[in-house]
This record gives structure tokens, sequence and C-alpha cells, in this order.
């Protein structure tokens, strides 16, 4: 079988890689391992080929050119069209990769990445699956953050008559598909939730100490993209509400978010660049807490990644966190945007670890997201789902 995946942020070219090229990257190693042939569409980044290969995977890096939407975007009458011609262009360039992967290996099926290709719902000439990650839109919509105007509705109404004409709908939660559901005034007949899948050759090394926690410092560790709707700055405000006493016994760890507001007070706050997955992994080994203060967010690679790590997992009760985290029996929920809330989280946290209360929480963080999550249990069941369509 020949799968074709269209997602720009796939890992080896882009420079901050979200969850969905983590994602994409992690099934199609798997795939390519079982004898599939594998290609990706991504954006061009950093390099001039027009093909290269990660293994077995065959890259295509696609430049995102639009020229009609910059002029567009100029003319004041018009510009409220820019957005939407922007994901026509670069949806036809998507469209025009796909037709020289598919002169090379007849394509059987591609999977897009939210909002797909415009011009393939119309042509129908490649069958396709859409995996809601979340777009530009819905998050706008969700978190507050930014104004959602004119120009993104018209993108947004091109990317649901997408959607809509997909032979299946994946997300890896269940609110997702109600979010994207409630956004376009139309229940999707073919849907499934499908969790990401972890590496488990990774994390098969994972040991959960669960000793005391008497001299060295309680470390928490925050990763995240430089984006304030992954809840930076909440954390922040949370953390200056610590008391000395908890202050004084902890180290806290930020990877990719840039605070905007002053932290020189904060002596145990630490600011890293991002950094790559590699690394984060052996980062979340040397933690004891992974906070994640999201605004907004789908089903973050981050909770997967702390509770696969059998850590004490903190994460905001928004989107589809609350169908990972079952509140203090795998991990810990706070409300979401209150940093009273996620304060008091992060003190009940640090004394479950310092007296040596959390194994058995952190035992079921592992256990319970494994079962869903397992990279050989996961590709399974996608293969099924995808095998509906061709077969």
């Amino acid at each position: 079988m020949h799968i074709c995946f269209v997602e720009k942020g796939y890992p080896i070219y882009s420079d901050h890689p979200g969850g969905a090229g983590t994602y994409v990257r992690i099934f199609s190693k798997e795939l390519v391992r079982k004898g599939h042939h594998v290609s990706v569409v991504c954006s061009k980044v950093n390099t001039d080929d027009d093909m290269i290969n990660d293994g077995l995977i065959n890259i295509y890096p696609t430049k995102q050119y639009a020229p009609i939407h910059y002029y567009i975007s100029k003319i004041p009458i018009l510009k409220i069209f820019s957005k939407l011609v922007r994901y026509l262009e670069i949806g036809l360039n998507t469209y025009k990769v796909l037709i020289r992967i598919n002169a090379k290996k007849k394509i059987d099926i591609v999977e897009y990445s939210e909002g797909g290709d415009f011009w393939n719902s119309l042509t129908r000439k490649f069958d396709y699956v859409t995996h809601l990650h979340g777009s530009s839109y819905t998050f706008k919509n969700n978190s507050g953050f930014n104004n959602v105007y004119l120009s993104d509705k018209l993108q947004r109404k091109a990317e649901h008559y997408f959607i809509k004409k997909s032979s299946m709908v994946f997300s890896p939660c269940e609110a997702m598909i109600k979010i994207v559901q409630s956004e376009s005034g139309f229940i999707f007949k073919k849907k499934y939730v499908l969790p990401y899948p972890l590496d488990d050759k990774e994390l098969e090394n994972v040991v959960i100490d669960s000793s005391k926690k008497k001299q060295k410092a309680i470390k928490l560790i925050f990763a995240s993209r430089n984006d304030p709707v992954k809840g930076g700055e909440l954390l922040i405000d949370a953390l200056r509400k610590l008391p000395k006493k908890i202050i004084a016994n902890i180290e806290v760890n930020f990877f990719g978010y840039e605070p905007k507001q002053d932290i020189s007070n904060l002596k145990f706050l630490n600011i890293n660049k991002f950094i790559l997955r590699e690394e984060l992994l052996n980062e979340y080994k040397r933690s004891d807490i992974c906070l994640i203060p999201s605004i907004f967010d789908n089903s973050p690679n981050t909770v997967y990644e702390g509770m696969a790590n059998g850590k004490v997992v903190i994460a905001s009760d928004v989107g589809g966190i609350p169908e990972l985290i079952n509140n203090k029996k795998n991990g810990f929920l706070f409300k979401n945007r209150s940093a009273d809330n996620l304060a008091e989280t992060i003190i009940k946290s640090i004394r479950l670890i310092k007296f040596g209360n959390s194994n058995k929480l952190r035992n079921n963080a592992k256990k319970s997201i494994f079962s869903i999550s397992s990279l050989r249990y996961n590709t399974r069941q996608r293969l099924s789902v995808i095998n509906k369509i061709i077969y």
C-alpha cells in the first residue's frame, strides 16, 4: 500500500515540529517497517531539494508559494479574500506534487492534516482522509488570543468543504471532532478517535524512581512552541504564587517558550531554546513533573510523552486532555486559565513526590497511555480503518 501524508511540519524540515509532524514521522516509520510505501508532502524549509529520503520514507518539500495572495492582501476591498486565495494557491501546489508522486507509484490513500487541499476535494483524483490536528482558526476561536476576521472565516469555509468530502475523519480526541462539527454545522458520518502513537522503543527503558526526594531539587518541565496559547504566561503567574518553602526545593525548566513578562526575580526558572525531540525526551527523563498549562489545545504530545515517561503530569482541563488524564489517578487536571488552581495543583504534586507517594499515579500514567498509544497496537487500529476505504 502507498500512503501519502500531507503535513507541512514534518520534523526533519521544520524548525519547530509540532504534534502533527511528530505523529506522521512515528507512524510512517512503522508503516515502512511493515513493508508499506510512504511519501510525505511538507513545507520546504532550509533546502532546495525537491525530494529527499528519511530512511525509506520519501519526503517532498514543497514551497508555500502564493503570489496572488500577496497582491490581493494589498488591495483594501479585496484583502478579505487573501487568506482564502492563499489556501487555494498552496493547495494547488500540493495537488501538483501529489500528481507527480502518483506518476512514480500509484497513491492508494492520502492523509491530510486538517484543512488539506481544496482541489482534490473537487476532482476526487485521490481517496483521502482528514486528520483533525487543530486549525489556526479553531485555536484562534477557542483561545481568545487573536481576533477572528472575515478573512479567517472564508478560508475556514473552504477547509470545512474539504473536510466534509473526506472518506473518513480522524482525530486524536473526541473533543476536536465535536468542535469542528460545531464549526461546520455538519455531522461527520465516518469519524474515528485514534490517539497519537508512541514509539515503544524510545520509551522501553523508562524507570520510575519512587524514592523520596530529600536532597535533590524537584524538577518541573514545560516544553512548547513559542505561542501564548500554550499557557506560558499563566504558568509564570502560578509560579509566582508558590510559597517560599516550595520554591526552595524546585527547579523549573522552560523549553521553547519565551516569557513576555519580567522573570528576573524567579531564580528557580531556567529559560531554554527549543530543542530536538530526542534531546527533549532526555529532559523528560531528568524531570519529575511535566506541565501542560494550555489555554486551548487538541491532544498535546507533551501529555503523551510525560505520561509515557512515568512523570507526574499537570495539565489544563481543556480540549482532548481530559480524555487522556483521569484526574488524580494517572495525573492532575487544573481549571483552565486559573493560575490559583494551577499553583495549588503544583504544590500538591510536589508534596506527593517529596514524601515518596507518587509511585502509583506515575505507574498508572505509563500503563494507561501505552494501552491506547503503543505503536504496534495503534498502527493496527489505523490500518484497519484505512483498509475499509481501499478494499
